[in-house]
């Protein structure tokens, strides 16, 4: 029965997608097939993501909403996972899963009475979509308050029906989310304040990281934008930010800034408007020009922009407007989190690499500490081998600790790092034995929860303390790769390695 409700929920979204969208459900050469019959996935892979996806589907068609709502952010949360640490295998079913994960939020969002806290802001702009818009007489209370604390931004804020709807949004349905948006402020207001006006910026754009990413530097979405500005791979690029397997500097939070104070900029020069220039940063400078050309006109509220673009903008303005006096929208006072406070250690040169789990052992903290405060690190190691030498965020007077005892702990001193496609029939223990390292170093270097489970064509990057003798294979921007060639055993490439 269970089977046969989610088999009918799936054909019932692909049908209300319509026919030019393509079909639902997933290649399974690619996704091997689940049953939500059988239990979760041991894990956490597109396999996991699937199941965590069909449960909800199916969740949903039987009213059990809380635990569809569960599912899926378990779902979405593999998936941040599984990209931050670099171990997508396959990108284009990533984005499918992403895609048919938020079309299962949405249609489960009629029957939410809260948002969650961690919203992705296409939920946030198809929430407020909902909301009635209705025409305000000049003199009425929100208005009024609009226009009173908006003249203690230094953005534009404009009082209208439209602002109004989404003040009402977040003090109704989205009023947890607001909440802990609240919280978390502390945390990143005078870093990313300090920045935007070291730039020339107005102060307030500090409320679009807001409700762009919730100020959570992890935040993922189902198009693969991440960190507190949410910038996409390619406009990431632009803007300098750089993503190798070792680091993705969209989710640091003091480079993205500056990246996207530095976008915001350009924008707002080509535009000459801040609410185009928002809205540009949301649908895409292209779109915004092309959108102004055909209707004649540079008046942000008169353009026929997408949906989400049109609500984006009063998103912004309701978030900025009740910042200034929370409790005068009903909110409750509140601690917020401690500022986002470091110092920097730049790693010495001899160096080659700072295992997190073995320094944050040294220092008597979590190895999420050393994580939350480098968001950029995608693996549990530095990156091997960087020139200039890598600069490790630790807690306040940790540093000195770090380069005082860390030293003493046996480091390989190669540079070298391969990548390793992985075999039918490989384990851990046999290909780190192959090329001379301990099982932690592979683990570590590729963010492996479970070291016992590998899967074939699997790359594995691995830092070794010699060169190959063997110049098989190809040269890679990560190091000398050796592709395994039909018929390679691992006791051929340890002699071929000299292991």
């Amino acid at each position: 029965m269970r089977l046969c409700c989610c088999i009918i929920a799936l054909l019932l979204m692909a049908c209300a997608r319509g026919k030019g969208t393509g079909p639902m459900v997933f290649d399974d050469g690619a996704v091997p097939v689940v049953s939500v019959e059988d239990p979760p996935p041991d894990t956490a892979d597109l396999r996991a993501v699937r199941w965590h996806l069909l449960f909800a589907i199916e969740s949903h068609a039987l009213g059990q909403t809380q635990q569809a709502q569960e599912s899926l952010d378990a779902a979405i949360g593999i998936l941040a996972d599984l990209d931050e640490h670099d171990a997508l295998t396959d990108t284009t079913q990533a984005m499918r899963l992403g895609l048919e994960i938020e079309q299962a939020y949405l249609s489960l969002l009629p029957h939410l009475e809260h948002l969650p806290p961690d919203s992705h802001l296409p939920l946030l702009l198809e929430g407020l979509s909902k909301e009635k818009i209705e025409t305000l007489p000049a003199d009425a209370e929100p208005l009024g308050l609009i226009h009173r604390l908006g003249r203690r931004c230094d953005m534009p804020i404009d009082a209208n029906d439209r602002v109004v709807a989404s003040l009402h949004f977040f003090q109704t349905r989205g009023r947890k989310t607001f909440a802990i948006w609240l919280q978390r402020a502390g945390r990143y207001r005078t870093l990313i304040t300090d920045i935007l006006q070291r730039e020339g910026m107005p102060s307030d754009l500090f409320y679009l990281a807001v409700i762009e990413s919730g100020l959570n530097p992890r935040a993922y979405s189902r198009s693969r934008a991440v960190g507190l500005w949410q910038f996409m791979a390619h406009t990431g690029r632009m803007m300098g930010l750089k993503r190798t397997h070792w680091i993705d500097e969209r989710r640091d939070p003091i480079k993205a800034t500056e990246a996207a104070a530095r976008y915001l900029k350009d924008l707002f020069a080509e535009f000459g408007d801040w609410r185009l220039a928002l809205a540009a940063y949301n649908a895409g400078p292209g779109r915004v020009r092309r959108t102004i050309a055909r209707a004649g006109t540079n008046d942000y509220w008169q353009l026929d922009l997408p949906r989400e673009t049109k609500n984006y903008v009063p998103l912004f303005m309701a978030a900025t407007v009740i910042a200034k006096d929370p409790q005068l929208f009903g909110f409750k006072p509140q601690a917020e989190e401690p500022p986002f406070a470091y110092e920097a250690v730049e790693l010495p040169k001899d160096w080659q690499y700072v295992d997190l789990k073995s320094a944050a052992q040294l220092l008597g903290i979590e190895r999420q500490v050393l994580h939350d405060l480098n968001p950029e690190l995608r693996q549990d190691i530095t990156p091997p081998g960087s020139r200039p030498p890598y600069v490790l965020r630790v807690p306040p007077g940790k540093g000195q600790i770090l380069l005082n005892q860390y030293a003493s702990l046996p480091v390989s001193p190669g540079v070298a790092v391969h990548q390793y496609q992985v075999q039918r029939g490989d384990t851990i223990s046999g290909i780190a034995q192959t090329f001379g390292v301990s099982t932690r170093v592979i683990a570590a270097a590729n963010s492996l929860r479970n070291p016992n489970f590998i899967r074939p064509r699997q790359i594995l990057y691995i830092p070794i303390s010699a060169a190959p003798r063997a110049k098989q294979g190809r040269t890679s921007k990560s190091g000398e790769m050796y592709t395994v060639q039909s018929g390679d055993t691992l006791w051929e490439l340890a002699r071929r390695f000299a292991v």
